[in-house]
């Protein structure tokens, strides 16, 4: 997990804050560009990942019907202790510290994998991609949610924050925000057939991309 450790570190630091960072109109609107895009009741095992404190989890758990499972994966065992804490009682729901590279779980474990507001982060965006698709079962679903650098803002505040990386004015350790057609050419080759792709503007100048894609 070495070349995660600036995340690890700021994700420990807001763990107990993030909620509430996560809750203004962009993080929210995120988040439920995710949840809609998930066909719920088609499935029965879900992995979350890159999930956080569980704000996913915590969003659909009154609509998990068994026998829906929703396992959460993130490399912040700061933050996956916080989501815990919050879903004691969530009995179809379990947590995994693990990378996105490397999955502690078996080829085609799931019906769905979602991916919301994190893959800015990884520094292996097929290998990643590969993953998700291995854990998938033939015809099984991922729905991604992020920053789309289609976007002027979403543009701009992404060279800024690498330009302060480069200067080490800013350790953010963000990796990479890409286009739709980027971000298209990578599901094709990591071997997923894209159902549905669509930008979703949050704020003037400021969206996320929204993906649907069969395993």
């Amino acid at each position: 997990m070495r070349p995660y450790r600036t995340v690890m570190e700021k994700y420990s630091r807001q763990a107990r804050s993030y909620d509430q960072r996560w809750n203004r109109s962009f993080g929210h609107a995120t988040l439920q560009a995710a949840v809609e895009a998930v066909p719920w009741k088609s499935l029965k095992r879900v992995l979350d990942v890159g999930c956080g404190t569980g704000l996913l989890e915590e969003t659909v758990r009154s609509h998990l019907h068994s026998p829906i499972r929703v396992i959460g994966v993130d490399i912040s065992l700061a933050m996956l202790q916080h989501a815990q804490q919050k879903l004691l009682t969530a009995d179809r729901i379990s947590w995994t510290n693990a990378q996105a590279e490397h999955l502690p779980f078996s080829n085609g474990s799931f019906d769905a994998v979602v991916c919301a507001n994190s893959f800015h982060y990884y520094r292996q965006p097929l290998p990643v991609l590969k993953e998700f698709r291995r854990v998938l079962r033939p015809g099984g679903c991922l729905v991604l949610a992020d920053w789309c650098d289609d976007f002027l803002i979403c543009k701009l505040g992404h060279w800024a924050l690498r330009l302060a990386d480069r200067a080490r004015l800013h350790r953010y350790a963000l990796k990479r925000c890409y286009s739709m057609k980027q971000f298209s050419e990578l599901l094709t080759m990591a071997g997923f057939r894209i159902v549905s792709g669509r930008r979703l503007e949050i704020d003037w100048g400021w969206g996320v991309m929204v993906y649907n894609a069969l395993a």
